[in-house]
């Protein structure tokens, strides 16, 4: 649309694009290999609208929040319904399937707290076999989950892990059986089976149709049922050792933790050292220090490296808060890369043109929740590193997790820096607004150049331009 003034517009149909052609989105990302997301955002304009988060009445937060903790309550509300997304609506139709067919699945997990899972799993009765940690706790006999615990304690075939507060029993993993009670397939990634996990942070996860990934992934949950609240030794050196196999065009290695020496990480800085375009990433809480964030940071800080790499990333929590920091803002501290991360953050006031956001619930500890390091989505050797596994130390040498390498796999890779980029875009005003960031002095659009005169000269222009041009190379370049 083009024109004099916005009074003025009328279509320019001489500088239209031909149409592309048409295809079809699919969650078979690849060959046996299914990606899943959920939206679970709730700091965005629809959802205080949806929630009638409109005037300054300070009550109406209040008020917002009650009545999105009810709705995240209550199973198949249309609203918990768009918020858990594709991934929710696929996990309710598996547990499903699995206890109209009568196959046996395999759970282990850290936190179980949702109606409509908890409902899921007395259907399958005891079919179901669950290894249940005992969530994050302070003293030793707490537990996180108890009345999920005290419900399905004489329905299915329940385990408990109580390991917390010396580990966290972090899995999130599900074994699904086939008709010959075989395992066939694996589904897990970063989302608790809690209502939060669901609905109201950022999560991913995968669906694999590969027997032998199933078979490793069922031979470590009988290994955490003998465990019981013990790590022995025997499990680290069994964890120590990667699973490395073919699924398609990928080539995968997983990794159980904990491990000796924190070989996985090993394994994930090494391929971080190799990125050639881009690193993207989506984080929790990796920690302070050794993790996959810190080695992130160091090649982002090396010149010959900086200037080729475009990295962006959204983590959920400034590791400086526990007084060690991690100058992920300073720009001055990576060179030249096209380096930017972002902390979650809402419209913290009404403005002329948005509304007051929701932050988080009360009872939800995250905003952004993936564990995802992405390496050269549109290279020649796309990387895609998920799982349970936070990224750092403590998820290496401590805690239960799961870690997948997933390589050579561009249709996977394409579904990862999707996610990601959208991740990171939600959050990047508001995240810059909040932090008074010089370019919040934005205050809305023109129809003329006046807004951007200090875009066209001198070293800023030639900055912004290098930066566009390295975005668009990522993009759009064979």
């Amino acid at each position: 649309m083009v024109g004099p003034d916005r009074d003025h517009l009328s279509p320019a149909e001489d500088l239209a694009s031909e149409w592309t052609d048409e295809f079809t989105l699919d969650h078979q990302v690849s060959p046996h290999i299914d990606a899943y997301f959920n939206r679970g955002i709730v700091a965005a304009q629809w959802v205080s609208r949806r929630l009638h988060l409109t005037d300054d009445d300070p009550r109406t937060k209040s008020l917002a929040t009650k009545k999105l903790e009810t709705v995240i309550d209550t199973p198949d509300d249309p609203f918990r319904n768009y918020l858990t997304g594709p991934l929710g609506a696929r996990l309710f139709e598996l547990l499903a399937a699995s206890a109209n067919e009568g196959r046996d699945v395999f759970a282990a997990l850290y936190e179980l707290d949702d109606e409509q899972l908890e409902s899921a799993l007395e259907k399958l009765g005891k079919n179901a076999h669950i290894v249940l940690a005992n969530g994050s706790v302070e003293k030793k006999g707490e537990d996180q989950n108890a009345p999920a615990r005290e419900r399905l304690k004489d329905i299915v075939d329940l385990h408990d892990r109580m390991v917390s507060p010396r580990a966290l029993g972090h899995n999130k993993f599900l074994v699904i059986c086939d008709e010959n009670n075989k395992p066939r397939w694996t589904w897990t990634g970063s989302q608790n089976w809690t209502k939060t996990g669901l609905c109201t942070q950022a999560n991913n996860s995968v669906l694999i149709d590969d027997p032998r990934l199933a078979s490793e992934y069922r031979k470590q949950w009988d290994r955490l049922k003998d465990a019981e609240a013990a790590t022995p030794d025997t499990l680290k050196e069994f964890n120590s050792e990667p699973r490395k196999l073919r699924i398609g065009p990928a080539e995968v290695t997983l990794w159980f933790t904990p491990t000796i020496g924190q070989v996985d990480l090993a394994e994930a800085r090494e391929a971080i050292d190799k990125a050639e375009r881009a690193i993207l990433f989506l984080m929790f809480n990796p920690g302070p220090r050794d993790t996959l964030l810190n080695h992130i940071i160091d090649v982002a800080r090396k010149p010959e490296t900086a200037k080729r790499l475009y990295i962006k990333g959204a983590i959920n929590q400034d590791p400086s808060v526990q007084n060690v920091k991690v100058p992920i803002f300073a720009q001055e501290n990576v060179v030249n890369a096209d380096f930017e991360v972002v902390l979650p953050a809402a419209i913290d006031k009404p403005t002329e043109w948005f509304i007051e956001e929701l932050k988080k619930l009360p009872t939800a500890r995250a905003m952004v929740h993936s564990k995802v390091v992405l390496i050269d989505p549109f290279g020649a050797n796309p990387v895609v590193m998920t799982g349970s596994h936070n990224l750092g130390t403590k998820a290496s040498g401590t805690n239960d997790e799961n870690f997948l390498i997933i390589r050579d796999d561009p249709g996977l890779a394409s579904a990862y820096a999707t996610n990601i980029m959208a991740v990171y875009n939600q959050y990047r005003w508001r995240f810059n607004r909040v932090n008074k960031v010089s370019s919040t002095s934005w205050d809305g659009l023109k129809d003329n150049k006046s807004w951007q005169p200090w875009l066209w000269t001198g070293e800023k222009f030639q900055a912004i331009k290098d930066a566009k041009l390295r975005e668009m190379d990522f993009w759009a370049s064979d």
